[in-house]
């Protein structure tokens, strides 16, 4: 019986290790479709709705549900090219909204002027592109969200930070450990 007791409690630490340990942790990836120019002080992002079958193809570069972090210094200029790869056959659509509780079903009001793709709720079928630019004269945290009715509620949203602390823009993801 002497020998169980170790085992056991051995078990119960490590249980309770496991409840304590954060199940994601936040890394910076240092992105193919981030190109930067920090003389100018442009940032120009290729985001890709439909990039694979993650979130039931509902994301942007693979990531959703807020996993994925963009981070542009305060004052830069961010050139958004958007692409639907189309993995599922579905339209989609890109605009930066103010981070906000409950998200919209649909659309959304940019948290920038022009801060958004043509054919915001119907979407853009797959294989079309539309692109878009704006200064990040705000500080905060928004969303990039597809405003096809349904699909951001569904997890297609990541985040944008804005940061006067930035001094060159990167982007940090949620990983599974």
């Amino acid at each position: 019986m002497g020998r169980v007791w170790p085992f056991s409690l051995w078990g119960l630490c490590l249980s309770l290790a496991c409840l304590v340990t954060p199940l994601w942790a936040d890394e910076e990836i240092r992105p193919h479709w981030m190109k930067v120019d920090a003389e100018k002080q442009v940032v120009h992002l290729l985001l890709v709705g439909a990039a694979d079958g993650s979130n039931g193809t509902m994301n942007f570069n693979g990531y959703g549900n807020g996993t994925m972090t963009v981070i542009v210094p305060f004052g830069w200029k961010v050139e958004v090219e958007f692409q639907n790869k189309g993995l599922g056959a579905l339209p989609h659509s890109l605009v930066v909204i103010n981070e906000v509780t409950p998200l919209p079903i649909e659309g959304g009001v940019p948290a920038f002027p022009r801060a958004l793709t043509n054919q915001l709720v119907p979407g853009m079928m797959a294989g079309q592109n539309d692109s878009f630019e704006f200064v990040a004269d705000k500080e905060g945290r928004f969303l990039w969200f597809c405003g096809v009715t349904g699909h951001g509620v569904l997890g297609m949203w990541d985040y944008l930070v804005v940061s006067k602390e930035a001094k060159v823009p990167s982007v940090q993801v949620k990983i599974r450990k």
